[in-house]
């Protein structure tokens, strides 16, 4: 056996027995971001349930009240008041006991029954931007049904208010082609799906950096690095040695996390497996180079933590792992080229939401190996300068 697998392995066997002490880092390696895949996988939820809407209705007519039945039935509404002013829905509103109101004017059942286009006001509270836009689309869409279902004359709701927002859109005029829309891969618009995948990616990733920096770093503190240093292992062995156990250990958390999104979500898996784990060893390697960075910086594991939250947070904020790239600015799309988790999150939804093809998933493979080789070679070169 050549000298330098020999070397390698008895290296290897050092960490494994330190690792096998360590099972409160064991612990916290596996059963955390378990829960945290869990947790994700339920509560990021882009949809909005249960809008609490008011009702100013000055008409009084059964047109009116048909219209606040309509929305009483819509899921996405709970009609909780009805006022006689609209200046009362506004202090509701401002007092946080509305989501969004609307006001019926007077004219309103009059104008429908000349098959004229009624104006319905609609004011939402903007404090919560994308809410606000979910409840602008929302309401847009249940007024749609109620102008199909009624016939004759249209609801046609606008209005702008000071920090309140527009609300619906005019019906389509008759003759326009309907559009019926097919859902692709996901068809039952599993929203939990999109963010276990970029969780699972996120969690094997700052877990790998995290342990190699810890792990680095306790050599220093120790002070068994410099005893290392001075053996004949070269640096290369030497990390390779130390960052084995934590890369096994990594791509257990990877399936893992893979079986739970199975088991709890119902993940499908329409891709090849074998590509799914090659690309989490290369993302692993990236991982463990950046956490092995950072622990030939810090002086003690505690700095290295503090170092870590300014890495890992922009590193996961654009892989596209919980938001989608597109609806960054140009700059940010840009410079998440060279944030590895971003290629690692492309091919884990391609491999299990998608079955992409290879032709699709291999320039992402390429630059998630590239990357990885130039980190972990720049973290050897830093570890044998420690």
């Amino acid at each position: 056996m050549p000298a330098a697998i020999r070397r390698y392995l008895a290296l290897t066997a050092k960490e494994v027995q330190q690792f096998r002490r360590n099972r409160v880092l064991l612990i916290q390696l596996m059963l955390p971001p378990t829960l945290v895949l869990i947790i994700f996988g339920f509560a990021l939820n882009p949809k909005v349930r249960g809008l609490r809407l008011g009702v100013v209705d000055e008409s009084f007519s059964p047109e009116s009240r048909n219209l606040i039945d309509s929305l009483s039935q819509n899921v996405n509404f709970t009609v909780t008041s009805q006022y006689v002013r609209a200046q009362d829905a506004e202090d509701a509103l401002r007092s946080l006991d509305l989501d969004l109101f609307i006001v019926i004017p007077v004219d309103f059942a009059r104008t429908l029954g000349r098959d004229h286009t009624a104006e319905v006001q609609a004011v939402i509270d903007a404090v919560d931007a994308n809410t606000a836009q979910i409840a602008q689309g929302y309401l847009g869409t249940a007024l749609e049904e109620y102008n199909l279902k009624a016939g004759g004359g249209l609801i046609a709701p606008y209005h702008i208010r000071p920090t309140l927002v527009n609300s619906g859109h005019p019906a389509p005029p008759p003759g326009i082609p309907a559009v019926q829309s097919a859902y692709l891969y996901n068809p039952g618009l599993v929203t939990s799906w999109y963010y276990v995948t970029g969780v699972m990616s996120i969690i094997m990733f700052i877990n790998a950096s995290l342990v190699a920096s810890a792990l680095a770093v306790k050599e220093k503190e120790t002070g068994t690095i410099e005893q290392l240093l001075m053996t004949p292992a070269q640096t290369g062995e030497m990390l390779f040695a130390k960052t084995s156990p934590v890369f096994v250990v990594m791509m257990i958390v990877l399936f893992a996390a893979l079986g739970v999104s199975v088991l709890v979500f119902g993940l499908p898996v329409r891709g090849s497996l074998l590509l799914f784990a090659v690309a989490g060893a290369f993302a692993a390697l990236a991982g463990i180079g950046i956490g092995v960075m950072v622990a030939t910086v810090a002086k003690s594991q505690q700095q290295a933590q503090l170092l870590t939250f300014f890495v890992n947070p922009p590193i996961t904020l654009l892989s596209g792992a919980t938001s989608p790239l597109d609806n960054m600015p140009d700059f940010f799309q840009k410079l998440s080229y060279i944030n590895p988790l971003r290629y690692m999150v492309t091919i884990v939804r391609g491999v299990t939401l998608k079955n992409a093809p290879w032709s699709a998933l291999w320039p992402n493979l390429v630059a998630l190996i590239v990357f990885s080789v130039i980190l972990f070679s720049i973290s050897a070169w830093r570890f044998r300068k420690v």
